[in-house]
């Protein structure tokens, strides 16, 4: 370390594509960056590899089982596990000042505790407010029952952000949340996600990945990220199933997990021949994924309008493609996404609703166009690296000098 650059670990849990970006950004300023994930959890990535100068990339899933997320008993022990392989991370690597994303309580309590107790600056980068989501999940699954864990994880979850040092909120309606949980706003600052726009080109509907699997001459409704429990999956399907006559309308979901096995049992029952189904895709072809949609879609369920901002958007701002989004209107995708005009919002939408706005785009080329080049422009102003790094580099410099 010199006075300058202190050893910084970057955490993210599930190897995202903006946090790598962000950790190659630090690097190249002169920072020693360990960036740090798991391949044991299910999700789409980025180019993970430590192909610059001060830039290690460690994998913490290897020989690892994968995380069994549908069973949430057994979940949570792998996840308390993963912050005890966490701590021996840091063990190891010494690091200066942690900045840690995308990460389970169970695990993020750990790592932050190491962090207090040998006294190195730690930052929460808070990309969903975990309590909340687990409290509207559990409270469908279990009742009453769920609603006391979501209610004792709002405590452990308000008690950690209180003990960092600084707290980077990705929306403005985060801060105000944790603000009533005691964080000074003096320790937050929101810097919104993005996407690596300079490795998401624009490139054309016909292109390679297209071609092999012969939607170049379709009109292709493309969802391609995580699908999980604040998701509905069933929309796809419904939707789909409303569109059968449509023969040039084919809808691509690129994910895995649970909710793409519910959709490959509907797509089986109800013979919905224009519902393709692939898993994650590697980062080096996800341009060309995106490239293949011609609209991108975007789902979140309504109560998870509140706690969880879908990047999945900014991934189709940067591909240059119209978006519809079926997300509660109060949502920040949703609000940039209507008063930028890149794309439809339905709001609380159902099946009828989303297919007659696939249908409106799809009849309509000239407002896809003008949709995506605004998206693209949204991109080009506000996705570089470099003034993202300034943001948190500030941050950085204010903790360790």
């Amino acid at each position: 370390m010199t006075a300058s650059h202190p050893h910084i670990l970057v955490h993210d849990y599930p190897g995202h594509a903006f946090p790598i970006d962000l950790s190659r950004a630090l690097a190249k300023r002169g920072y020693p960056v360990t960036h740090a994930y798991t391949s044991a959890v299910e999700s789409p990535r980025g180019t993970l590899s430590s192909d610059i100068p001060g830039l290690n990339v460690v994998n913490l899933g290897v020989d690892t089982p994968p995380v069994q997320k549908g069973n949430l008993i057994r979940r949570r022990f792998q996840e308390a596990a993963y912050g005890d392989v966490l701590r021996k991370l840091c063990d190891d690597i010494q690091p200066n000042l942690i900045l840690s994303s995308n990460t389970p309580l169970e695990a993020q309590k750990k790592l932050l505790s190491w962090a207090n107790r040998h006294d190195v600056p730690f930052v929460f980068w808070l990309q969903d407010i975990i309590s909340i989501a687990t409290k509207s999940i559990l409270s469908d699954k279990l009742g009453p029952v769920g609603s006391i864990i979501g209610w004792h994880y709002g405590r452990v979850e308000a008690a950690m952000l209180r003990r960092s040092q600084h707290v980077v909120v990705i929306a403005e309606d985060f801060q105000d949340i944790i603000a009533d949980w005691g964080v000074r706003d003096e320790n937050i600052t929101v810097i919104p996600n993005w996407a690596p726009i300079d490795q998401i080109p624009v490139l054309p509907h016909q292109n390679p990945f297209s071609e092999k699997l012969k939607l170049h001459d379709k009109f292709v409704v493309l969802y391609a990220g995580t699908l999980g429990l604040k998701h509905n999956p069933m929309l796809i399907a419904e939707a789909a199933q409303r569109l059968m006559e449509h023969k040039d309308i084919v809808f691509l979901v690129v994910s895995e997990g649970l909710s793409v096995d519910v959709l490959r049992r509907v797509k089986t029952e109800r013979q919905l021949d224009n519902l393709q189904l692939l898993p994650f895709q590697s980062f080096e072809d996800f341009p060309y994924v995106l490239a293949t949609g011609d609209v991108m879609l975007t789902l979140l369920e309504p109560d998870a309008g509140i706690f969880s901002v879908p990047s999945k958007v900014w991934s189709a701002f940067a591909a240059q493609r119209p978006s519809i989004l079926v997300v509660p209107t109060v949502n920040l995708a949703a609000k940039i996404t209507e008063r930028h005009q890149t794309g439809i919002v339905l709001g609380n939408a159902d099946a009828d609703a989303l297919a007659d706005a696939i249908l409106a785009l799809h009849n309509n080329p000239e407002r896809r166009k003008t949709l995506a080049q605004n998206a693209r422009a949204y991109a080009n102003a506000h996705f570089h690296v470099d003034k993202i790094a300034d943001r948190f580099e500030r941050v950085i410099q204010q903790l360790v000098g």
